[in-house]
């Protein structure tokens, strides 16, 4: 079974929004690891432009044989969570940006809960910048800045 998610990408402050579906491993682990490998196809931080970085994160991501990863179009959507109804088999949502006063990437996820009359919510599971996800749940410690001092206290994560 495959752990479904879509990606936002999001210029703080303007209208700038991107979002990318991906198929399969968006357990908060995988989400960490494939963000910082679209690292390595976007501008380097501090610049972070929404649509760059959703193409650096689909270029990154991508199989080599196609499919499994995809652009949403925004434009039959008008709110975030009308593309998570109209993606109803995703289990979590990714709401990306950078943060000039983390000096970061900050990552806001949301998993989806059923409750007892097997209806679904979206819960916060946590909000906290990348290299604080990347401690937390990355597969590869080797990704992680150890020298980078962060401002945050991240609510929820493990």
């Amino acid at each position: 079974m495959s752990t479904n998610a879509v990606y936002f990408f999001d210029d703080r402050g303007t209208t700038n929004i991107c979002a990318v579906y991906k198929h399969y491993d968006n357990y908060p682990e995988g989400a960490a690891s494939h963000i910082e490998a679209a690292k390595d196809y976007a501008w380097t931080l501090p610049r972070f432009e929404a649509d760059e970085f959703a193409s650096a994160f689909v270029a990154a991501n991508k199989n080599k044989d196609g499919g499994e990863i995809r652009l949403v179009p925004l434009f039959e959507h008008t709110s975030r969570l009308r593309v998570m109804e109209g993606h109803k088999w995703c289990e979590y949502y990714y709401d990306i940006t950078y943060d000039e006063v983390v000096g970061d990437l900050v990552v806001r996820t949301h998993e989806k809960k059923y409750t007892q009359t097997n209806k679904y919510i979206w819960v916060e599971k946590s909000y906290m910048p990348h290299q604080q996800m990347l401690r937390s749940f990355a597969k590869n410690n080797d990704l992680v800045m150890p020298d980078k001092k962060l401002p945050w206290k991240p609510v929820g994560g493990r």
